[in-house]
Order: C-alpha cells, then structure tokens, then sequence
C-alpha cells in the first residue's frame, strides 16, 4: 500500500450570488469501489447541497464525468444557479471542453 503525504486543500468562494459545484469521482480499481460525489456551497460557504452515488462499475473517467452530471442534475432541480463547476482532473475538463471525444460526440 502506498501512503501519500497530506496535503493542504484550500477552497475558494464563488462570485457574489454564485453556487460552486466541487466534484470528487474515485476509482479504486475495483469495479465495486466506484463513486461520484460532489457538493454545492454558495459565496459564502455554506452547503446548499451533497451528493454521492456508488456507481455499478468503471473507471476513474466515468466517475468523473458522472460526478459532473450528477451534479448538474441537482443543481437545476433545486435551483442552485449561476453556477460554476470546479473539477480536479484534467481528462474530464479536456473532454468537457472539446465537442468529440475520440469517435464518438460529446
């Protein structure tokens, strides 16, 4: 088992009337261990919002991607908006950004 260092996590506020989405999708390489979860604050910090989901299986990408559309989901239903969606992994923000993602559209 490999042991990382903490680290310091700092998170910043949104705009004025603005809501954050931030999401944390985990893959632990094993199909069971798959999860989105995500939470949604206002500019001033408080929890609006938390959410998570084991999903059936997939990969660290999957749970990424789902993590955003999950949150999205429930953003618009409860209203939370404008909304700004922070995400940590650089895959899922290319994929987010481009209109195709290898073959297939997006």
């Amino acid at each position: 088992m490999v042991h990382r260092a903490p680290s310091v996590v700092h998170w910043s506020t949104p705009s004025l009337a603005w809501f954050k989405l931030n999401t944390a999708g985990s893959y632990l390489g094993n199909p069971e261990l798959v999860w989105a979860a995500g939470i949604i604050r206002d500019s001033d910090g408080h929890v609006h919002l938390a959410y998570q989901v084991a999903l059936d299986s997939g990969t660290n990408v999957i749970a990424e991607l789902t993590d955003v559309w999950r949150g999205l989901e429930l953003a618009l239903a409860h209203g939370l908006a404008p909304l700004v969606v922070e995400v940590n992994a650089m895959t899922v923000i290319q994929l987010l950004q481009s209109r195709t993602s290898g073959m297939w559209e997006v």
